[in-house]
């Protein structure tokens, strides 16, 4: 049967059909019956094309990151160019789509300096949600915990050292933007 312009919905109230009191629920069921027959005819209900929710059509996720912890794989989770990373190496589940580094580090100080920052663990692993950036918490001790963030495979190779610098030279820049009008 050829098709000419677009297809049109047939749509019949029994109002608009003659009948009876007792023809009424026959005549109900024969205009189903045409209805149903005639889609299936058009080709409405039985339909040989492929159909996928929007959900489906999103390419699935290959996302692979180094996943360990110093704490149970020691040297080789901190330094990845030791020719051991590929043991490392995981397949994330589709829902989590992100890379990531933990570091947690401290430093101590004293009325004269501070220490260099000791790296006390380090975490690789894909996660569902990642927040950049580094929390300090302390005095004369300060603890650090930092978190990098990435997209794309295998790219949490880096130390978790975030924006730790960063962000006390923008805290040191809003402080000093705050006592300038003040002093003049």
């Amino acid at each position: 049967m050829n098709h000419v312009g677009p297809k049109k919905a047939l749509t019949i109230t029994l109002a608009q059909l003659p009948y009876t009191t007792m023809e009424a629920p026959y005549t109900a069921w024969t205009v189903l019956l045409i209805v149903v027959a005639s889609a299936s005819i058009s080709g409405e209900f039985i339909s040989d094309q492929h159909h996928q929710t929007e959900g489906a059509k999103v390419k699935k996720l290959d996302l692979w990151c180094y996943k360990c912890d110093t704490m149970d794989d020691g040297d080789r989770c901190s330094n990845l160019s030791s020719g051991d990373e590929s043991k490392l190496v995981y397949k994330c589940p589709e829902h989590r789509t992100i890379c990531m580094v933990k570091r947690y580090s401290y430093t101590t100080s004293t009325e004269n300096s501070t220490s260099v920052q000791r790296m006390w663990s380090l975490e690789r692993n894909c996660t569902h949600r990642c927040e950049p950036g580094c929390i300090v918490i302390g005095e004369r001790t300060k603890l650090y915990a930092c978190t990098a963030c990435c997209e794309r495979s295998l790219c949490n190779t880096g130390r978790g050292s975030a924006t730790s610098r960063s962000l006390d030279y923008l805290v040191s820049v809003l402080m000093l933007i705050s006592v300038l009008p003040k002093c003049l």
